[in-house]
């Protein structure tokens, strides 16, 4: 597990994104402090943090989403950065606060908010 994230099973090529979102999760000060940023795309908010990692949204010209995931090298991960489309991080993300739910029940009500607001 990378936080809420599990990794298992997963392709080496999916590494970047589970690690940036094993942070992004619950590394904020609320569940959302991170995703305001990614998938809500507020240009104000943050995509990345310590220990070095990012999860950026680019607009691409046909009007989708594509999502840079950087993570430093220092941590030794390989591939260290990749390319994502939205339906793949919104599933990755659903996955991880549902594991949050399961360990958390106390935060029902503001998972499913945020599973409403982002369309997850």
């Amino acid at each position: 597990m990378i936080g809420y994230i599990n990794e298992e099973g997963s392709s080496v090529e999916l590494m970047p994104l589970l690690w940036c979102l094993g942070f992004g999760i619950t590394g904020g000060q609320d569940l959302e402090y991170y995703l305001r940023g990614i998938i809500g795309k507020d240009p104000m908010e943050p995509v990345g943090g310590d220990p070095g990692w990012s999860l950026a949204p680019e607009l691409q010209e046909d009007g989708t989403t594509i999502y840079c995931a950087w993570v430093h090298e220092m941590m030794g991960l390989e591939p260290n950065e990749g390319d994502y489309d939205e339906e793949t991080v919104k599933y990755h993300i659903r996955q991880g606060l549902e594991n949050v739910l399961k360990e958390q029940p106390s935060r029902k009500d503001e998972i499913e908010k945020i599973f409403v607001k982002y369309d997850l």
